[in-house]
């Protein structure tokens, strides 16, 4: 039971996503209250929600699921520059699957940047966030905060998909051609390019906040992100 509010917090955050932003209430909200409130009002469910959540972690027992491999604290080095990058570019270039960005589809080329190598920068950030800290903190408390907030982004992605499908069948088509959900896919498909001229801000932004989160993060969370360094 000491891990029951930790569970109902991460559960609210999931279905918020899932039962409303994911299904077909998101309609009916908007139908009944405009999409202007239905916005406001659901970033602000996402706000508390996604405290509640964090607190109830930062309070919850530590209880490990398994030792933690030394190898296992390599993979945050590699995956997280790439988590910094995509969070970066998600908000240098106009994308078509952000929120409000359906005008976009009409572009001549809407798909730029890091969305050439995923469409879902943001979201893929996140996923990417939450499986580098979950493969070093192997306890219950770290899966049911990362594991939420990870299996929400990719839930998500697959849910704007299916709206903007439905909503903008033909320009959506053209854009998912050369596209991919999965990150790297259409260029290694051979469906897209990677233009540097488009993607050197992230990069630079991106491996910035890298090195900055390697610094600040034994003042912020009390653990070094390389503890090989220090021993």
């Amino acid at each position: 039971m000491e891990f029951t509010r930790l569970a109902i917090a991460a559960l609210a955050w999931f279905l918020l996503h899932a039962a409303v932003a994911g299904s077909g209430l998101r309609r009916v909200l908007v139908g009944r209250f405009g999409d202007k409130a239905y916005r406001g009002g659901f970033s602000l469910a996402s706000v508390a929600s996604l405290w509640w959540l964090v607190a109830e972690y930062r309070g919850a027992p530590f209880r490990p699921l398994a030792q933690v491999h030394w190898a296992l604290d390599f993979v945050p080095v590699i995956v997280m520059p790439f988590a910094f990058v995509f969070f970066v570019g998600a908000f240098t270039v106009a994308s078509p699957t952000a929120v409000g960005g359906e005008k976009h589809l009409a572009d001549a080329e809407p798909a730029r940047g890091l969305l050439r190598v995923t469409r879902h920068p943001f979201l893929w950030s996140v996923v990417l966030w939450a499986i580098a800290h979950l493969l070093v903190n192997i306890d219950v408390g770290s899966l049911l905060l990362f594991g939420s907030l990870g299996v929400t982004a990719l839930r998500g992605s697959f849910d704007i998909d299916r709206k903007r499908r439905r909503s903008h069948p033909d320009e959506f088509a053209r854009f998912e051609r050369v596209t991919s959900n999965l990150p790297f896919a259409a260029l290694l498909a051979g469906r897209n390019r990677l233009v540097v001229r488009e993607v050197w801000l992230p990069l630079v932004l991106g491996l910035a906040l890298a090195l900055g989160a390697v610094a600040l993060h034994p003042h912020l969370f009390g653990a070094s992100a390389v503890p090989w360094l220090h021993g």
